[in-house]
């Protein structure tokens, strides 16, 4: 059994996402989604890969659908890493839109309060592993990395016409690599959404988000801590400290094709200046862009009509 390792990418929907439940592990696409503090393919390719935009005087969304998912994406192997890998994922892909569980372009979700204004549901989201990267040679690997935690979303401003959504995040994190799971401590994620949709045409939304993050010290250990038995003389030993881990542009289009296709494309800005490890020698770059295009096919769909 290997050690434990510093997982691939943090920073969200373990969006976090945000067909990340979906899609795949952590939303193998963000959010499989997006996540609480991850930021890999997942995390970008499930921003994309959710509920299809639905024109006005198209009839209510099934209340489940099922197909495939694909999409490749350059993703940085950790926040701040020098290093990006090219990635694709092919996966099945499911949407299930219960009165209190959801399976959607969020991830996979919980809801125990729905009114007008606030929603309160249980969320899940995953990311990628991390590959060899030169600045963590001859330390652990980066495992998978997943979370779940409550979330409290203010829909207010938005039901007042075009403003965000406001998703506040809270999620245990932990990761593996199949053989033994550890934890990774804690995060805590308040997200602004906003969604345009018709802008690209009649079948396409836009979404944009902001979303600073703050992580506890075993997930920031995690990525960032150097022990003495693993400092070089490029290297040094570094102990890492609980705080801001760095905030998250995101942007991403969806556009269906027919019914059954639509594409996507998604891209994520992380920003690490002023995060609490700068002075960590792994924390190499202070931004970090990952983008990813991909298709979803969902042939199958309920005759049924959701209820929301």
């Amino acid at each position: 059994m290997r050690p434990f390792a510093t997982p691939r990418n943090v920073g969200h929907q373990l969006r976090a996402g945000e067909a990340a439940a979906i899609l795949a592990p952590m939303n193998p696409f963000r959010s499989l989604a997006r996540s609480a503090c991850v930021f890999p393919l997942l995390s970008i390719l499930a921003a994309g890969a959710g509920a299809q935009p639905v024109a006005a005087d198209e009839p209510a969304l099934p209340r489940w659908e099922a197909g495939l998912a694909a999409g490749v994406g350059r993703v940085p192997d950790y926040p701040g890493a020098d290093q990006s890998q090219l990635r694709g994922i092919v996966v099945p892909f499911f949407i299930y839109r219960g009165p209190v569980l959801r399976v959607d372009e969020r991830g996979i979700r919980s809801r125990f309060l729905d009114t007008e204004h606030w929603e309160l549901d249980l969320t899940a989201t995953a990311a990628f592993n991390a590959r060899s990267n030169d600045l963590r040679e001859g330390m652990p690997e980066l495992d998978y990395l997943f979370g779940i935690g409550p979330q409290l979303v203010y829909k207010g401003w938005a039901a007042q016409g075009s403003g965000p959504t406001l998703h506040l995040k809270l999620r245990a994190l932990g990761s593996t690599d199949f053989e033994r799971v550890d934890s990774r401590g804690a995060s805590f994620a308040p997200e602004l959404r906003w969604r345009f949709r018709g802008v690209a045409g009649p079948a396409s939304a836009v979404t944009l988000s902001v979303e600073p993050i703050w992580a506890s010290r075993p997930l920031q250990r995690y990525f960032y801590e150097v022990s003495a038995a693993q400092a070089t003389a490029s290297r040094p030993a570094y102990a890492a400290r609980a705080g801001y881990l760095g905030t998250e542009f995101g942007v991403s289009l969806r556009q269906r094709l027919g019914r059954d296709l639509s594409w996507f494309v998604s891209a994520n800005l992380l920003s690490l200046h002023g995060a609490a490890n700068t002075a960590s020698p792994l924390l190499a770059s202070r931004s970090n862009l990952g983008v990813g295009v991909g298709l979803v096919w969902t042939p199958w769909r309920s005759s049924e009509a959701a209820a929301d």
